[in-house]
């Protein structure tokens, strides 16, 4: 007996602990979607507890709503606050307490687990991934489809769906895949994404979403009337895909069919002069993972440009092309090496090395010009001494200084006048001014400037310039009114 009233006790305690206190929470969650619950509470005071985390999870509050009833003269508050979170695993949502009307109150405890997404089987939709190929190597392309099917005369007024991320791989959207067209009955859309797995393993792709809002087709009675229309929103689900993708072998990062060639402007060049060499690949396969090349060449300077790599998806395979520029200003006559490119094929199953071929760059050496001197004879000279006496007096003495003074000070403003003059003279005549005027593109000013690097550190900034957009014209002048300040 005393048991049963313990018992009998103990629930009435929990009804009034949680009489006044309602939550409202799902049992399961799926991951990588926003878990909502709500707390309402009823009383005349309330006073709600602070939280903003639970189980590790960030809570954010999504708002508040308020109600009033009054029954008999005595009136109520229905308090209801809305929560979403973004759980990654289970999760347990804690026990909260509450002062209603000054009096201690708890909220329900509650454990949410994981739910498994399963394909969605429906008789009005179908979302469905299929891969063009489930054992790949790493790097290899393949093409991951996705097919959305609707019962055609579904009133959809609006889909969702968010871009997916894959997992492990590297992936972009084939922009020319958008493909949509009827068949038996459904309408149907396909999305083609491209995928490059990265690591070698088990890998997999965990379902996508379509959120379909559309008019209710289980209440046909709803759709009658212009503001009577009434939707619901269903989720949609796709399978999930699996691969198990085969690692390459130990070194090698490229898998395709690839050619590469090396060339050069000439082999033989001026001193100062530089060489232009360029480097291009064309094939297919994973070209955004081909590695930046760099030229290690003693005796010379060399600049070069971050390579222009173009991608498209065509017949059915990942073609491109890479093309690299440099320059090379050598200081005596240099080897340039070839460069080799290593790439497994699958089509032969093995690993296959090209090499560019290499360039011996001849320097030409300024020939010394030989200069004669020519002995002048120099016939001696008799001088005749003349000594001539004259008598000067003072009023001359002065005459002659002040005119003495008048052509010092002539002549002082004449040497001054004349040194200005060939200053500005030779800076407007300075030789490589006058090339630079004559060159018509920057390509043409990038080589007439080569030579001159390192010797003004203002002129090595305009040099680099020649590379970039700039306006060939503005860089032009900005180059001329430079080297017009400048020794070289």
């Amino acid at each position: 007996m005393k048991k049963f009233i313990t018992i009998l006790i103990f629930v009435l305690f929990n009804v009034t602990v949680f009489a006044n206190v309602i939550l409202h929470a799902p049992n399961t969650f799926v991951k990588g979607e926003a878990y909502i619950f709500k707390l309402e509470v009823i009383g005349k005071s309330i006073e709600f507890p602070n939280f903003n985390k639970i189980d590790g999870f960030i809570v954010q509050d999504l708002g508040t709503s308020r109600s009033l009833q009054i029954i008999n003269g005595n009136y109520t508050e229905k308090l209801s606050k809305t929560y979403k979170i973004e759980p990654t695993k289970d999760f347990i949502i804690p026990s909260f307490k509450f002062y209603i009307d000054g009096k201690e109150n708890k909220s329900q405890k509650k454990e949410v687990s994981q739910e498994e997404i399963k394909k969605t089987n429906s008789n009005y939709f179908e979302l469905t991934l299929k891969s063009s190929n489930s054992e790949p190597y790493v790097g290899e392309d393949l093409i991951v489809t996705l097919v959305f099917k609707y019962k055609r005369g579904l009133q959809i007024t609006n889909l969702g769906f968010e871009e997916p991320h894959f997992d492990n791989f590297w992936y972009k959207r084939v922009d020319s895949s958008n493909k949509k067209y009827e068949d038996n009955g459904y309408i149907v859309q396909e999305l083609d994404f491209l995928l490059f797995p990265q690591k070698s393993g088990e890998l997999n792709i965990s379902p996508l979403k379509v959120d379909v809002e559309m008019v209710d087709i289980k209440n046909p009675s709803s759709n009658f009337g212009f503001f009577t229309n009434a939707s619901k929103l269903e989720k949609i689900y796709s399978n999930n895909l699996k691969f198990n993708v085969k690692e390459l072998p130990k070194g090698i990062n490229l898998i395709g069919e690839f050619d590469i060639n090396a060339t050069v402007e000439k082999e033989n060049i001026k001193e100062g002069e530089a060489v232009s060499y360029k480097l291009d690949i064309k094939g297919f396969g994973n070209f955004d993972d081909i590695q930046d090349f760099k030229l290690n060449i003693n005796d010379a300077t060399i600049y070069d440009n971050k390579p222009t790599i173009k991608t498209k998806y065509e017949n059915n395979r990942y073609e491109g092309t890479y093309l690299k520029s440099y320059s090379i200003i050598p200081n005596k006559s240099i080897q340039i090496p070839s460069i080799t490119l290593k790439y497994f094929s699958k089509k032969e199953k093995r690993v296959i090395e090209k090499k560019t071929k290499s360039f011996k760059i001849e320097l030409e050496n300024k020939k010394e010009e030989k200069v004669i001197l020519e002995k002048s004879v120099i016939k001696p000279e008799i001088k005749k001494e003349v000594i001539v006496q004259k008598h000067i007096d003072n009023k001359s003495k002065i005459t002659y200084f002040l005119l003495g003074a008048l052509t010092s000070v002539l002549i002082f403003c004449l040497y001054n006048y004349i040194k200005i003059k060939k200053e500005n003279k030779k800076n407007e005549d300075i030789p490589l001014v006058n090339i630079v005027k004559k060159t018509k593109s920057k390509e043409e000013l990038l080589k007439t400037l080569l030579p001159y690097l390192k010797k003004d550190s203002l002129l090595d900034d305009l040099i680099y310039k020649c590379e970039t957009k700039i306006d060939f014209k503005i860089l032009k002048k900005e180059i001329i009114n430079l080297l017009k300040n400048i020794k070289i």
